[in-house]
């Protein structure tokens, strides 16, 4: 029950930061989506965050996003030209995205319990895994199924793992 609840409050957060802060509508799929039918891009075109948490339950909550949707967020969260941006305002952007995107869940999820979150953290090895386990070199098989949300300019992924 804690963990549907958990997803619902991720989805409807997801669709608030995003439009709220990135001005950037999202559409969530149903369900869990293995990463090949996804339309996530491969390894080396992705970022990932990870934000641990504790309270009623403990967990991780990771954020998979394409460089290139990670790059129009970053413009319009800060209001700066592509050009002007640095690898550490992109990393910025996806730690805080995952922040707030943490925070506003917790929020919503019981008003009541407290949840402590952690510091948000680059995720490099989300991507080797994804890169690791290949078949062919066309395709890519990530270890776990993901939430996947769409954009106008391409999917994102959310992984959500309960202790």
């Amino acid at each position: 029950m804690a963990m549907n609840n958990l997803i619902i409050q991720i989805m409807i957060s997801i669709s608030e930061v995003m439009e709220t802060m990135f001005y950037i509508p999202v559409e969530p799929r149903d369900g869990l989506i293995a990463f090949e039918e996804s339309g996530l891009p491969g390894p080396d075109r992705l970022e990932a965050a990870t934000i641990t948490f504790h309270g009623m339950f403990s967990g991780t909550i990771e954020l998979i996003i394409p460089s290139s949707l990670l790059m129009i967020m970053t413009e319009n969260f800060m209001g700066e030209k592509r050009q002007h941006l640095t690898q550490k305002h992109l990393e910025g952007t996806l730690k805080e995205t995952l922040n707030m995107l943490a925070g506003n869940t917790f929020s919503k999820v019981d008003s009541q319990s407290s949840f402590c979150l952690g510091v948000p953290e680059l995720n490099t090895s989300a991507i080797k895994n994804i890169d690791a386990s290949r078949e062919h070199e066309s395709r890519i098989h990530y270890t776990a199924p993901l939430f996947v949300v769409d954009t106008l300019d391409g999917p994102m992924g959310i992984k959500v793992n309960v202790n």
